[in-house]
């Protein structure tokens, strides 16, 4: 399955449509001046409007940006852990 860009929400935040599935993508950078020291990126199950009701991680992590994470979730698919089920 190939994950669709659905909407771009912001330059560090997009949403995903994966089947039936909608993902959120968030990206944080050092310079966003929280506590990160390298730049990291996150998906979350989220619906249409990216509301994300469950902020268990279902792919990305450290040293991503966004199109590592739509790479990983080409390749790899998502890891479901609770979310929205």
């Amino acid at each position: 399955m190939i994950p669709e860009v659905y909407k771009k929400v912001n330059s560090r935040k997009i949403i995903l449509k994966y089947g039936n599935d909608y993902i959120l993508l968030s990206q944080a950078d050092p310079e966003d001046g929280g506590p990160f020291q390298h730049m990291e990126t996150l998906a979350f199950m989220c619906d249409e409007n990216g509301k994300v009701s469950n902020w268990i991680e279902v792919a990305g992590g450290s040293f991503m940006q966004i199109s590592d994470v739509i790479t990983e979730i080409s390749q790899y698919g998502i890891t479901k852990r609770g979310a929205y089920q």
